[in-house]
């Protein structure tokens, strides 16, 4: 019975929060443009990749829905937002879209998703490919506004699936701009097709047909010619002048009149189609339109008045871009072109109304514990201190959660004045913790600083200046002393500091201790970083604590204590759904040292790859090197010498940029002098093999047999026979003569 739990087990992952709009995709209308032209080529076509990349209003969408109805394909549609913005965000979308369609699908990949971060390169989109290839039939995969995805990661994981795209699948991405990915490797390979903004513009002929042929609107065909010269083609200009013209009886005179070029006919436009409301539907538009995505709760909040599902409903009929985010009609968004219009609109309008609308959508959406948008509306309505204790709040509340997410606390920060950074404590220390996450160590340092002069405190009461000497004793910076120095700071102020911030303290200076080589002053602090992360729920920083707690007992040769340690971590890491994160790499690393002195060799192996995989992420030089150390000697016990050199090398390079890399360094030294070969010509030509000088090295040194097997991950048998043949080469017949004849041939 295998009594090591595989790392990516679990329940079958699902859809979470993910808003059901991003899955539905839009949907067709009986006032849609046809595009017959277009959907000619996209119907039934085989290129690896469609890209419909264009400014907005050009009809992306809408093409899409189209060619949707007319493809006999099923397809799995996601419109990520900026949300989605990292990979496991924007996967899980990609695999609920696929499962919406194909059932069938999703089996592993759900598998694959359990964990809260899961290793999307690795572990995620290899089991998507698979499942994908085993699907009879075609699918067309749709990301649409994919505009909203700015990470280069996310990026890097789409070009990876790209890569290795089942044959049976057709990439389609929809974008304002080019994405970061190789479009012109694809273009030159012939697996592209694209769409541009010149090819997304209406003919004449597109035109007529639907304003007199659809709206059946009657214009002539010169007064659809200076329509056409004026809006240039752009799809949403049409659009939007019929809208106008549906409702007009001098409609030759309402194109004649209508003049500017590309760049003002959004404004002329707006003015006509709020011109052509009520009042009450025209000061719904507007004060609604501060708001990326709402439901009818909140823009009774926003416009202080009831009845807004009423009105939403009046909308939607009237077809003045909204559109539904779910199938329950209970949340919308505008197009965006169209929101962006009535915003311009509200502000020329009524500015100074503008503050109080972002004011009540932020109390509304901080109380519904919506903390992100609430933030951006916070800032918008200049409640910069309101704001901040948001951010703050939130900060505190996944404090585990930040340790490997600097990305998290900087994006949140993002709409914040420059001066507020230096003007609010509270601010400086998450963006010091957000930057040192980040490797930014100048920038870190110049936010502590500022944070350091104190004078606020954090939601939970703590001292801003405490919790900035905290966030700097995370952070060793390749320094074990000054790691110490900074950990023991922090251990200084514990008693100051809330009941939640303790396992974080003494983790720290648990490890610290772990760094600095001292195993009796570090198991201590790291067994009271256990229990109280356990009793404030912080099973992140408890796992952590215990990985280090295993290695230590492994040092002093309790290897039943280890393996009980980094057994715990390991179940409480995937009963968490934490296998994944960066920061639970050290885990892996001590599950892999103890399955290596178990010797379980190719088990050790894998789970020390995964430590590696996780640390390089955002872990620490020291940790880095270390795991790499663990891993050579696991590395020569496979047979891969050269490779087990390699780690020794990166391991010695990282360290050469370390102030003081304390007991990682003087384990580098053992683990360089354990691979480093000593072939010595013995009498009659013979000669000893690498291992066996290993071993001869331990016998020398007077270690039992069975203690060298456990050194180098060999059975009791192997050691028996390398000894054997050692004496053979030796010609003695005891391991004093084996010692003594060796030193007498330099062997030794």
């Amino acid at each position: 019975m295998n009594r090591w739990p595989l790392l990516g087990e679990g329940e079958r992952g699902g859809a979470g929060l993910l808003l059901e709009t991003k899955l539905r995709g839009f949907s067709p209308s009986p006032e849609m443009i046809l595009r017959p032209r277009l959907s000619a080529q996209l119907v039934g076509s085989d290129p690896s990749l469609v890209l419909f990349a264009a400014p907005p209003g050009f009809g992306k969408t809408t093409l899409l829905a189209q060619w949707r109805e007319l493809d006999e394909r099923p397809f799995a549609w996601f419109t990520p937002d900026s949300s989605d913005s990292e990979p496991v965000a924007l996967w899980t979308g990609i695999v609920e879209a696929i499962r919406r369609v194909r059932p069938d699908f999703g089996g592993a990949a759900g598998a694959a998703l359990q964990a809260r971060h899961v290793d999307v390169h690795d572990a995620l989109i290899p089991v998507v490919v698979r499942e994908l290839e085993s699907l009879e039939g075609e699918l067309v995969l749709v990301l649409d506004d994919y505009q909203a995805v700015e990470s280069a990661a996310c990026h890097a994981s789409l070009e990876y699936f790209m890569d290795a795209q089942p044959g049976n699948v057709q990439l389609v991405i929809s974008s304002r701009a080019d994405p970061a990915i190789p479009v012109a490797r694809l273009r030159a390979e012939g697996r592209l097709l694209e769409l541009r903004a010149l090819d997304l513009c209406f003919t004449k002929e597109e035109e007529a047909a639907f304003l007199n042929g659809q709206l059946g609107l009657g214009l002539a065909p010169e007064t659809l010619q200076v329509l056409h010269e004026r809006t240039e083609g752009w799809p949403a200009g049409v659009y939007l002048a019929s809208l106008s013209l549906r409702q007009r009886s001098d409609r030759d005179a309402f194109v004649s009149a209508f003049d500017g070029s590309n760049r003002h006919v959004v404004d002329y436009l707006t003015e006509v189609v709020l011109g052509s409301l009520d009042a009450r539907q025209r000061d719904f538009l507007l004060q609604t339109s501060i708001l990326d995505s709402f439901s009818a709760p909140l823009c009774n909040a926003v416009t202080g008045k009831r009845g807004s599902g009423k009105r939403l409903a009046e909308l939607e009929r009237a077809n003045l871009f909204l559109i539904p985010l779910d199938d329950r009609r209970e949340r919308y968004r505008y197009h965006q072109l169209f929101a962006d219009l009535l915003r311009a609109q509200l502000a020329q309008r009524d500015p100074a109304l503008v503050p109080k609308l972002h004011r009540r959508a932020y109390e509304w959406l901080a109380a519904e514990g919506e903390t992100d948008a609430a933030v951006r509306h916070a800032l918008a309505a200049g409640e910069v201190d309101q704001a901040a204790a948001l951010v703050a709040s939130q900060w505190l509340a996944d404090a585990s959660g930040n340790l490997d997410r600097p990305d998290r606390t900087l994006r949140r920060l993002e709409g914040f004045p420059a001066d507020a950074f230096l003007d609010d404590a509270r601010l400086a220390v998450l963006q010091g913790s957000g930057l040192s996450l980040a490797g930014k160590r100048a920038e870190a340092d110049e936010a502590l600083a500022v944070a350091e002069r104190g004078g606020a405190e954090l939601p939970d009461g703590t001292a801003v200046e405490d919790a900035a000497v905290v966030v700097r004793a995370c952070f060793a910076w390749g320094d074990a002393a000054g790691a110490l120095a900074a950990a023991q700071e922090a251990a200084a102020v514990e008693d100051r500091l809330p009941a939640a911030w303790r396992p974080l303290c003494l983790l720290t200076l648990g490890r610290a201790h772990y760094f600095a080589g001292d195993h009796d002053s570090a198991k201590p602090a790291l067994q009271w970083a256990v229990s109280s992360a356990h009793h404030v729920d912080r099973p992140l920083l408890a796992v952590i604590a215990q990985g280090y707690l295993a290695r230590i007992e492994l040092a002093a040769g309790d290897v039943e204590g280890a393996e009980k340690s980094a057994r715990s971590a390991l179940q409480t890491l995937e009963s968490h759904g934490l296998t994944d994160r960066s920061t639970a790499g050290s885990v892996h690393v001590a599950v892999g040292a103890v399955l290596a002195r178990l010797g379980e060799t190719q088990e050790a192996g894998d789970a020390l790859v995964r430590g590696l995989a996780r640390l390089r992420r955002h872990g620490e030089v020291l940790e880095i090197a270390d795991a790499l150390l663990v891993y050579a000697p696991v590395r020569r016990g496979l047979e891969s010498l050269t490779s087990a050199r390699g780690l020794v090398e990166e391991a010695r390079l990282l360290l050469g940029e370390c102030n003081d890399p304390g007991a990682v360094g003087l384990e580098l030294e053992e683990v360089a002098r354990s691979l480093t070969p000593a072939h010595r010509r013995i009498e009659g030509g013979s000669e000893l093999t690498e291992r066996e000088l290993e071993v001869l090295r331990y016998l020398a040194d007077g270690v039992p047999k069975r203690d060298i097997g456990q050194a180098l991950f060999l059975s009791y048998n192997t050691i028996h026979s390398h000894t054997k043949s050692i004496y053979q080469k030796l010609r003695v017949s005891s391991r004093d003569a084996a010692v003594s004849r060796a030193r007498e041939l330099g062997s030794l």
